[in-house]
């Protein structure tokens, strides 16, 4: 239902910009439109009737796919088709999709937002994860060490579908035990080389929930019976200074479930007072949502997931988080994901919680995902191209856009130490200068990170790999340079946490 309504929408904007020639208000000699509606079907043909204020109506027809998605096998026209169009004939190529839906498609999700919510419910995921633990406990006999099955609960999203495997993304601390001993190494079922990994990760799709329940004992702990629900999962990668990691489940296993899982889509970017839906396996009782906007954009919190503290930033949302929600998704009303939710200051101040940004989100489930899959088992993780340069941020504002209606902060990315014989020191750059932006070319295309803020430099640093070449442009004394390329080697890329 959501898609006919969106596209039926759609279609009225292309009858429009066939008529006159630009995307405008879509009208009839002054009237209104009052509604679209679907009325008839044959076959693979859909009919929609559109009702004018003056009471007139206009019908016109949709040709869906075989597999029942507009478009797919059909005549359909799609938003992309009519964005590509759109700049086509005015020339304005820097006008963003995400910029162009919010002037020109009026995709009305109701005020209650549950038909985005019943869409991206398809991508959401409960997680279960078993280690076996050593547990240190204070009694009248002194400290004592005591060694258990341990089963902790999260949430997932679906990131990416390939063939032969669904991916999810997830929290690195959901599945991660600092309490973990050598027999949860010895006895993983996860396929994780670091022994703190869970042992075994379970996975429940929305509509097909279970819960763990005791069932004897195995290798001297307590074993547990997840159901027929339960998909196992392996561990493929994570971090933990994102607080991120991907695991993954065989395709055939997911669809034997539900057929009808999707993979997430990603926001281009998000902005304050935005929506933001948070869906997640709150308290382990099962996938529940709650809503709220987007508070902070960006700002650093502190968490210790292992034995060290470690900063991450994250953007703060009103939406209420409880156990469990970790590493699910927190979505906008056109259904993309803008955040997975980590952290939270409690039960008792649930107007303070935050999501990783999409645009971390994004840049490190691309990287683990490359190298999870590049047949290299030295590789695994998160992998970085090393620059060899400290930053500090410097004339941090606010900028307001008049014609897309929002604003973001920016800040002044400024070289503060170089590495002697690192590749920023290589390519010329010095203490002052303010890196604008990093390109790397590959195979001839060209990929370009403007530097905004001093975080977007990990960004460019995740998505190189070797071959690639990469260029800097920087400013010094008030004049703009960009370097010569550095061809990125095997070891300028090196593994992150």
């Amino acid at each position: 239902m959501r898609k006919n309504k969106l596209f039926a929408i759609i279609a009225v904007i292309v009858i429009c910009a066939v008529a006159t020639g630009v995307l405008a208000a879509c009208t009839n000699d002054g009237v209104g439109i009052v509604g679209i509606e679907k009325t008839s079907s044959s076959g693979n043909v859909d009919t929609y009737t559109v009702t004018y204020t003056d009471g007139s109506t206009f019908t016109f027809e949709v040709t869906n796919g075989e597999d029942g998605a507009n478009g797919a096998n059909g005549t359909s026209v799609s938003a992309t088709d009519i964005y590509e169009q759109y700049k086509l004939a005015t020339g304005d190529n820097d006008l963003t999709y995400e910029e162009f839906v919010d002037k020109f498609v009026d995709v009305n999700v109701g005020e209650d937002n549950s038909q985005v919510i019943s869409s991206v419910l398809r991508s959401a995921a409960a997680v279960y994860t078993e280690f076996y633990e050593t547990q240190t406990s204070i009694g009248f006999g002194g400290i004592q060490a005591i060694d258990k099955a341990a089963v902790y609960t999260g949430s997932a999203v679906v990131y990416k579908i390939d063939g032969d495997y669904t991916w999810f993304i997830t929290n690195y601390h959901v599945v991660y035990s600092q309490n973990a001993n050598d027999d949860n190494l010895t006895y993983s079922l996860s396929g994780a080389k670091d022994k703190h990994i869970a042992r075994r990760i379970i996975l429940y799709l929305y509509g097909s929930e279970g819960a763990p329940a005791s069932s004897g004992e195995q290798n001297g702990y307590t074993s547990y019976d997840y159901g027929s629900y339960a998909i196992e999962c392996e561990y493929a990668g994570g971090s933990e200074q994102n607080d991120l990691a991907l695991i993954k489940a065989k395709t055939q296993d997911v669809q034997a479930i539900n057929p009808d899982v999707r993979e997430v889509a990603f926001a281009e970017s998000y902005d304050v007072g935005d929506t933001a839906i948070v869906i997640g396996n709150t308290g382990g009782d099962g996938i529940s949502v709650t809503e709220g906007i987007v508070s902070v954009h960006s700002e650093n919190i502190n968490l210790q997931i292992s034995s060290q503290t470690t900063t991450h930033r994250s953007m703060r949302v009103d939406a209420a988080m409880y156990g469990g929600n970790s590493g699910g998704g927190c979505f906008n009303v056109y259904g993309q994901l803008i955040g997975v939710p980590h952290a939270g200051n409690g039960e008792e101040e649930q107007g303070i919680n935050y999501a990783i940004p999409v645009d971390t989100v994004k840049a490190v489930a691309d990287n683990i995902y490359y190298y999870a899959c590049d047949g290299n088992d030295s590789t695994g993780g998160l992998n970085a191209l090393t620059l060899g340069v400290t930053v500090t941020e410097e004339n941090s504002r606010y900028v307001y856009d008049e014609t897309s209606g929002s604003g973001k902060i920016t800040a002044d990315t400024t070289v503060h130490e170089v590495t002697d014989g690192g590749i920023i020191q290589t390519l010329g750059l010095q203490a002052g200068d303010k890196i604008t932006n990093i390109t790397i070319t590959r195979g001839g295309e060209k990929i370009s990170f403007d530097i905004e803020r001093s975080y977007m430099i990990a960004y460019a640093t995740y998505a190189a790999k070797v071959g690639d070449s990469v260029t800097v442009t920087y400013t010094r004394g008030g004049t703009s340079s960009t370097t010569s390329a550095h061809t990125v080697q095997t070891g300028d890329i090196k593994s992150v946490g």
